[in-house]
């Protein structure tokens, strides 16, 4: 078998993969700071120098960009997440999570909007965030450690109520330290988050 065609030492898929992270990096940086209206493909095609026949051949649409912008920006805050320390109990770890996602917030407030601010007026990423909401809880389920079990709703229908009561809850409050307007430390956000998911999981145990 013949080895892959190599141009500047690299094959066509390796091309390929660093146009599309060329433009997830112009796409995450108009998302960032100018919203969704700002992510068209002239300007990514403008940032990147690239054709735009590059654009169509990596993403079906100027929404599947934003999308993927947005997957990969909650991915690399997912990632974070990872090395969390359960030693301490269910409550610290969770803790733990939300300090974790304010330093995201904090060092890159594009962050926020792309994750927190931006669904909140696009219907594409709406409904995106909200179909993630649910698989996003599960995921955490085995970094949290066996006793994440006894808090996150089993029941498909239970654990959408409560993805969507947290959501609701935590974006508001997240947008509002990350805008400035609730000038308390980083360490009492966490502190108040923690006290909202335990809250609003006993609330939706109770409805059973």
């Amino acid at each position: 078998m013949s080895s892959p065609k190599l141009w500047r030492g690299q094959t066509l898929k390796d091309r390929s993969l660093d146009r599309r992270e060329q433009m997830l990096d112009v796409g995450e940086e108009l998302l960032g700071t100018g919203g969704v209206s700002a992510v068209t493909t002239r300007a990514v095609m403008r940032q990147t120098n690239l054709s735009p026949r590059y654009f169509y051949e990596t993403f079906d649409s100027r929404e599947d960009l934003v999308i993927a912008v947005y997957d990969r920006v909650e991915s690399r805050l997912f990632e974070r997440m990872r090395g969390v320390h359960t030693a301490g109990g269910l409550r610290a770890a969770i803790r733990e999570i939300f300090e974790i996602c304010a330093r995201y917030f904090e060092e890159d407030p594009g962050r926020a909007r792309i994750l927190l601010r931006e669904p909140l007026g696009d219907d594409t990423l709406r409904r995106h965030s909200a179909d993630r909401a649910p698989t996003f809880l599960r995921m955490l389920i085995p970094i949290l450690g066996a006793e994440a079990d006894t808090i996150v709703p089993t029941d498909d229908e239970d654990l959408a109520i409560a993805a969507a009561a947290l959501s609701g809850s935590l974006v508001s409050v997240y947008l509002e330290w990350v805008d400035g307007r609730l000038g308390v430390s980083r360490e009492r956000l966490a502190t108040a988050a923690v006290a909202l998911v335990f809250a609003q999981l006993e609330a939706v145990r109770q409805h059973d």
